[in-house]
């Protein structure tokens, strides 16, 4: 079969979509990315280049470094998670998420693990001025969000080895991978693993895996704060409510076939 012709610019594409799909292939092929270079290739204003890269950011499709270039982000090389469930398991949670939300004054978050990384399906914002971002569609590596080292926890050892210190390359080294080890095991001994700034300056969360009916992990729920305010409520307060929640989305799990064999 002969290959099809490339498609032309349609006379009714969106201009700020279409901009901002070429700062995406330009990160993507050149690896960083100056908001003046951006501006340059795409015969804009700095200005301009400056809001598409925060947008982009902002969605994880882009992370700026200390000398304010632009990288690319998780979410640039996140491929389809291509889970059916998917969509199921968020209806399922939000009303919990809503009420997780409500009861702690604190953000609210369901993520599912796809290897190294977590995605996360969906954010209850808290009603308040100490609210933390929206993560709803971002990307993080899961040793370091709280949800995902409640998901790696359960992980056998061998399983665990093999994502993160096989290859040529490997994730992890040595040292980092000692210290995830002995995370996983706190993890696994308080029931909920903690992400102090490790994600993202200034805020912390509380994650716990939740199960499917059958007893395998199928996502994770947390809640995340202001890191000034966490010491203070992690125990008292967050902790108690996410593994509270937890339970509650797993009595619905088990009485609700999401598809997941099918």
């Amino acid at each position: 079969m002969r290959n099809p012709p490339l498609p032309e610019r349609p006379a009714t594409a969106v201009g700020s979509l279409d901009r901002g799909l070429r700062l995406l292939q330009l990160l993507r092929d050149y690896g960083s990315l100056r908001v003046m270079d951006a501006a340059a290739h795409l015969d804009i204003s700095r200005s301009s280049a400056h809001r598409l890269l925060q947008t982009l950011a902002y969605r994880g499709f882009a992370v700026q470094d200390d000398a304010h270039v632009y990288l690319p982000g998780p979410s640039l090389d996140a491929a389809p998670a291509r889970l059916a469930w998917t969509k199921g398991f968020r209806a399922l949670c939000q009303p919990h998420l809503e009420v997780l939300s409500r009861r702690s004054g604190e953000s609210a978050n369901l993520m599912i693990r796809v290897r190294d990384s977590v995605r996360f399906l969906g954010t209850v914002r808290a009603q308040s001025m100490y609210a933390t971002h929206d993560r709803d569609g971002v990307v993080m590596p899961a040793h370091l969000a709280s949800g995902g080292k409640s998901l790696l926890a359960l992980l056998p050892e061998d399983e665990l080895t093999q994502l993160y210190r096989s290859g040529r390359e490997p994730l992890l080294t040595d040292r980092e991978f000692h210290a995830l080890r002995a995370d996983l095991a706190a993890t696994r001994r308080r029931g909920f693993a903690v992400n102090f700034e490790a994600t993202e300056r200034g805020v912390a969360a509380v994650g716990t895996a939740i199960a499917d009916r059958d007893g395998g992990a199928i996502g994770a729920l947390s809640l995340s704060c202001r890191a000034d305010r966490f010491p203070a409520l992690v125990g008292r307060t967050l902790a108690p409510l996410v593994l509270d929640a937890k339970a509650q989305i797993e009595q619905d799990l088990a009485i609700i076939d999401l598809g997941m064999n099918s």
